[in-house]
């Protein structure tokens, strides 16, 4: 009883001193990262993306698009996941190259760096708070200037609990918030071109048994990429649940103007799309992506409906082997539709039923949460 009581003093006196206690090894390693923030849906993903490099593949898709209603659906489902890990690295740069020196001040629970980078004043400060529960709560800030007063670009909070060290390893997890304002990015770097903001609400935890588990919503705003999009600023969310080695999804809603079917008057439409993955016994990536659209230019009471299948090497986009798209009415009944299939069994069982193009007893049911083979 003794000890219990002196272990819970000890947290009550860290978690009144703020995070005193914490080391700078500890500020460095629970700073925002690429490696923690990351959406992956191939082994390639993991890899750092160049921060400005331009999105060809997202421009030939949106060429394409009109002409010939394909839904692309898995191709644009990893064409989200490449466009935002770059947009994340934008901000993510500076902040791992700050953590890699000594910060210029500590001061009780906070730690403080600061250098000039291409005429560029980048400032990071890290407050860390001990909770009662002994985990580390880590509140961040990312300020930049060229000239005049700094302007924050970057902010959020992550906690971190659990241990991964020595004997007593249990499972650790690091959740929380991160922003990212690219209008803000560029009233400072006045060479980008991205507007609008990014919100990353995400959890990893990293079990000793089971391996890793990353979820995490994305939440658009207003949101341009760097590359312009012809569907105009997006305003919806992405979820993204992964497993590395097992597989994982990315569902995504969207009101943005659909280039097709024709809207010459620009109309918004909404949008829901649902990718999966996973690991096949193979080796390779198996992969379905299903796809709604509503509104806009689509008659009230009618939806769009595509269906995409992929298999492939893990480390890259898989080729899509069968897709479909069709125009329902409110009844279910195909006002029109295309299907296309390549090899023997492209669109692999596991994932269900495929929808049919001439009814809608097997549509995917948007309304169910997202799942995939083996999650665990």
């Amino acid at each position: 009883m003794k000890a219990k009581l002196a272990t819970l003093s000890v947290l009550a006196l860290a978690a009144a001193c703020g995070g005193s206690g914490v080391s700078t090894q500890d500020f460095q390693s629970n700073a925002p990262s690429f490696s923690e923030l990351a959406l992956q849906e191939s082994d390639a993903d993991t890899a750092e993306p160049a921060a400005t490099a331009g999105d060809t593949q997202s421009a030939a898709l949106a060429e394409a698009a009109p002409a010939t209603c394909h839904p692309h659906l898995f191709m644009r489902s990893h064409e989200i996941v490449a466009r935002v890990n770059r947009h994340f690295m934008k901000h993510l740069r500076h902040v791992e190259a700050l953590i890699r020196r000594n910060p210029a001040l500590s001061q009780g629970g906070t730690r403080t760096w600061e250098e000039v980078d291409n005429g560029v004043d980048r400032k990071l400060t890290i407050t860390a708070t001990v909770n009662a529960d002994g985990s580390v709560t880590y509140d961040f800030e990312l300020d930049l200037k060229s000239t005049g007063d700094f302007v924050k670009v970057m902010d959020g909070e992550i906690t971190h609990a659990g241990s991964s060290a020595g004997a007593g390893a249990t499972a650790t997890e690091n959740k929380g918030t991160v922003n990212f304002d690219y209008s803000a990015l560029a009233t400072v770097i006045t060479t980008e071109r991205a507007r609008g903001q990014l919100s990353d609400t995400f959890d990893n935890l990293h079990d000793p048994v089971k391996g890793v588990k990353r979820t995490s919503t994305i939440t658009l705003t207003n949101f341009l990429p760097e590359e312009g999009d012809p569907h105009g600023p997006r305003n919806g969310a992405y979820t993204h649940l992964a497993e590395p080695g097992v597989g994982g999804y990315i569902a995504f809603q969207d009101s943005l103007v659909l280039l097709c079917p024709s809207n010459p008057g620009g109309a918004v439409a909404d949008t829901q799309s649902v990718a999966r993955w996973y690991k096949a016994a193979d080796g390779t990536l198996h992969a379905r992506s299903d796809a709604q659209a509503t509104g806009g230019q689509i008659a009230a009471g009618d939806k769009w409906e595509g269906v995409t299948c992929a298999n492939g090497p893990r480390t890259a986009t898989p080729i899509e082997g069968e897709w479909m798209m069709k125009l329902e009415d409110a009844s279910g009944n195909t006002i029109m539709g295309t299907d296309f299939q390549s090899g023997v069994t492209p669109c692999d069982a596991a994932f269900g039923p495929v929808p049919g193009v001439n009814d809608n007893k097997t549509d995917y049911d948007f309304s169910q949460p997202p799942s995939f083979p083996n999650e665990w």
